[in-house]
């Protein structure tokens, strides 16, 4: 069985990740990721505010779609002509 230099590198790399576990909290106290602080979010909308929001997020997504499925048509329409004129 020949994989015996990916299998090793495949071993070492694990064998390494492992080292680096103990290390990777010190590290990260330093950068911020382990403060002892918590995010706090402010609800500060109200329902018609986010029945708005949802409204408008949604006539985006059908706006996307719509153009997504013109071009598909657009491309498509294209292929195949190009296919029955050259059959």
């Amino acid at each position: 069985m020949g994989f015996g230099g990916s299998v090793q590198a495949m071993i070492t790399v694990i064998k390494n990740n492992e080292k680096m576990r103990s290390n990777r909290s010190k590290r990260k106290s330093f950068e911020g990721g382990y403060s002892s602080t918590k995010l706090e979010f402010h609800n500060t909308a109200t329902k018609e505010e986010l029945k708005s929001i949802e409204e408008k997020i949604q006539r985006e997504q059908k706006q996307v779609r719509l153009k997504q499925i013109l071009v598909l048509g657009v491309a498509l329409s294209i292929l195949m002509t190009l296919i029955i004129i050259y059959i």
